[in-house]
């Protein structure tokens, strides 16, 4: 291919990501096949159509492109660099750290290079090892608003919170119509406390850039919706007649959800939450958690967790909320991190992760035996001594530090192998609640969360775990907190928490939205407001739309008998429910 040819192909690409930015999407694909048809194996023609896949929301794609560029000139470190980025857009988090550090080799002064191992180990929580390389990334492309607003997250994260508003505010003065910068201030200024702050940058970003849909989800997560902002909702709703990626579309659909919820149009808002996941939805291998849960269970036997003596590391410093997400883990890892010698950690994917390198062979189809190799006291050690390092960080004075990592659950064994004086939290909420909750989020990382069946099937994973750490492990190894018990009568069942962790009462700790600290959760603006009854018992509203989930869910709602039958759920008959059981 001639120079010309490839100067026009160039052009046709940039023809097509204005298109993407004035809305015209099906004519930039057009452009996209075609270009992609003539490109064949040109390395920089497959950069730039790996970029304009990005801008498309076309992940996979993305990948392809830039792997065909990184293959055809693999001396290139920014091709390699885009293509380790791509990939951990992908989430195939260890192919992107191969990429970028093979890049890194061949060019440590690339900042896309730099910038992508930062991300690499935002993605990992290790948010020490990221500062360093998002910091090099800035000193060579210092106007980057992307670096910043990574940079922003992550100081935000270390509690470095002056450092990361000025990195925020400087990441929108050099590009306000860059959206994930204009998202980043607005939620740094939340997770410091201004959410009327927030609200102002959101809705100005709105007016920047009307069809990025993950602000108007922001904007309603942060601001309570009422009949006074119809014009808003209305012109919102227009805003689904024009062209967009589905990823936008999604996120306006679940912001114009909660909207209507806010208004008390529940049909409306159930309406916008269904297309919203039926947008989202990917098949999702529910047979893995199975397997999962049946490994943990043969692995950490009654016998095993309560042998003579601990191999683990003995500090009392972790505390674990686990539950269903969407259950008040944020509310109860706020109330013990507003204590003097409390701190919050969020939701750490280091256990997971962890846990899918012990459990990595099993769940390939090997025997529970290859487990059992990989739990030698040694390494048990020092994965105990890695996450600890990642939970101490930018917390290193705090007694108790919470991780708040909903799906810990099904890691309780693994957890008290590490760390035999951990306290554990299991957060209760009603099935039926739970569920709505989660299918009204936009869960962008838990592909069960879109469909009811198969939040159904995870709650019975959920519940079948938890029923069994709490018959091999000694009596009163975890707290059970009623989320309805606790925003009901909030002093006593604080107490009991701060209590569980081994620390005197505070009662400061009641007034944990005043308290200036990170907030990574699905209600930004709930954790900085005091504690409210709204969310209790939130199903009636959407009765009408739940048969067929309180069906898959109706082991559990056996208490709740009578109370559905009022709004019109009949369950099966309990006969039907003791065999459902065996």
């Amino acid at each position: 291919m001639n120079e010309a040819d490839v100067k026009k192909l160039n052009a046709e690409i940039l023809r097509a990501s204005k298109l993407l930015k004035q809305g015209q999407r099906s004519e930039a694909l057009i452009i996209y096949g075609d270009v992609t048809e003539r490109a064949g194996l040109h390395a920089s023609l497959n950069f730039e159509l790996g970029q304009l896949c990005q801008q498309i929301g076309d992940i996979d794609q993305a990948v392809m492109h830039f792997r065909v560029a990184a293959d055809v000139a693999p001396g290139n470190s920014q091709y390699a660099a885009m293509l380790g980025i791509a990939y951990l857009n992908a989430e195939e988090f260890e192919s992107a750290r191969e990429s970028l550090e093979q890049a890194l080799e061949s060019n440590p002064d690339v900042s896309e290079v730099q910038h992508g191992l930062g991300v690499y180990y935002m993605k990992r929580a290790d948010y020490e090892s990221a500062i360093d390389y998002l910091e090099r990334a800035c000193q060579l492309r210092p106007r980057d608003a992307n670096i910043r607003t990574n940079l922003t997250t992550t100081l935000i994260q270390l509690n470095r919170h002056d450092e990361a508003l000025a990195h925020a505010q400087k990441a929108v003065k050099l590009d306000d119509s860059h959206p994930m910068a204009q998202l980043a201030l607005s939620k740094t200024l939340a997770e410091v406390g201004d959410v009327p702050a927030a609200v102002k940058q959101l809705e100005l970003a709105v007016r920047k850039n009307p069809t990025y849909g993950g602000t108007y989800d922001l904007l309603a997560r942060m601001k309570k919706f009422s009949a006074e902002d119809a014009t808003f909702m209305g012109k919102t709703e227009k805003l689904l007649d024009r062209g967009m990626p589905p990823k936008e579309r999604c996120a306006i659909h679940y912001a114009l959800g909660k909207m209507h919820d806010d208004c008390a149009k529940y049909d409306k808002a159930f309406a916008h939450f269904d297309q919203a996941n039926l947008l989202q939805k990917k098949p999702y291998d529910i047979d893995r958690d199975k397997r999962l849960l049946k490994g943990m269970l043969k692995v950490f036997t009654s016998s095993a967790l309560n042998r003579g003596a601990p191999i683990g590391d003995p500090t009392s410093v972790p505390v674990f909320v686990v539950g269903m997400p969407r259950s008040g883990t944020t509310l109860m890892e706020r109330i013990i991190a507003s204590h003097s010698q409390g701190a919050g950690a969020g939701e750490l994917p280091a256990i997971p992760y962890t846990a899918s390198v012990i459990f990595g062979d099993y769940l390939s189809g090997k025997s529970i035996s290859t487990v059992k190799q990989q739990m030698d006291p040694e390494k048990l050690r020092e994965y105990a001594d890695r996450y600890l390092d990642i939970l101490r960080q930018g917390r290193i004075g705090a007694d108790r530090i919470v991780d708040k990592m909903p799906g810990n659950f099904l890691f309780v064994g693994l957890i008290k192998t590490f760390f035999p004086n951990a306290t554990i939290i299991n957060a209760v909420r009603h099935p039926l609640d739970v569920a709505l909750s989660c299918y009204f989020q936009n869960f962008s990382d838990l592909r069960w969360a879109n469909d009811f069946k198969l939040i159904a099937q995870i709650y019975a994973i959920y519940r079948r775990a938890m029923d069994y750490w709490a018959s091999v492990l000694p009596e009163g190894s975890i707290l059970d907190v009623q989320y309805e018990q606790l925003v009901e009568d909030p002093e006593h069942h604080a107490r009991r928490m701060i209590e569980a962790c081994g620390l005197d009462w505070e009662p400061s700790v009641l007034e944990f939205f005043r308290k200036k600290g990170v907030v990574r959760t699905a209600s930004i603006a709930q954790s900085r407001n005091p504690i409210y009854t709204t969310s209790k018992m939130r199903w009636m509203n959407y009765a009408k739309h739940l048969g067929p989930v309180a069906a898959d869910l109706a082991p559990y709602l056996e208490s709740s008998r009578d109370m559905l039958l009022k709004e019109g759920i009949e369950l099966p008959s309990s006969g039907w429910l003791k065999r459902m059981l065996r």
